[in-house]
């Protein structure tokens, strides 16, 4: 019985920490970081849980050297991040040649890809389309009918969240691709 409660407890060990310190980005050279490796699942559901069902993001894109930076009504559900705008803005043809982009909310930075996912009335859109009226109605009868509107649906890469509480600051690093979560406390100069 003792065996397996060992066995068990060191299992456990490993799940919660052991992983990281061995596997994990060196510190000092001599040990792995331990937070590398936390659950990325629930660090994941609270980011999108802190940017709320929808939301105000500058989303930035870039083509030939020539940023450009909207604000943007952004709807979050899914696991991504659904904005709309017209084909015939600057930033749909810089998109639609280089999907790559970040936005940015307060204190957090999101990179991501987007893809165009057809007229926000399409019915794969239904739920863009509800929510869209729910939080947004003016924005939705104004422009959704427009035949050149187009949902665009982001998907994050890679997340830098900055949480200030109480003094301190902490940075969570979210990796989408590698589903890995780094933690690292702010040192300022203080």
């Amino acid at each position: 019985l003792q065996i397996f409660i060992s066995i068990g407890i060191v299992t456990l060990m490993w799940i919660f920490g052991g992983f990281s310190l061995v596997f994990g980005d060196s510190i000092g050279g001599i040990i792995g970081n331990p937070f590398q490796y936390m659950n990325f699942k629930d660090k994941k559901e609270e980011f999108f849980d802190r940017l709320g069902e929808s939301c105000y993001m500058v989303l930035a894109s870039c083509l030939n050297d020539y940023p450009m930076a909207s604000m943007m009504t952004c709807l979050v559900y899914d696991g991504a991040i659904w904005v709309q705008t017209d084909k015939n803005f600057p930033k749909y043809q810089q998109i639609s040649h280089n999907p790559k982009v970040a936005l940015c909310k307060d204190a957090t930075q999101i990179e991501g890809e987007a893809v165009f996912c057809g007229s926000p009335l399409d019915e794969s859109n239904a739920k863009f389309a509800r929510l869209l009226q729910k939080y947004h109605r003016e924005s939705f009868e104004m422009y959704s009918k427009v035949p050149t509107e187009v949902v665009i649906k982001i998907r994050p890469t890679k997340v830098t969240d900055w949480l200030y509480e109480a003094g301190s600051s902490e940075i969570i690093h979210l990796n989408f691709e590698n589903e890995t979560v780094l933690v690292e406390q702010y040192k300022n100069s203080k």
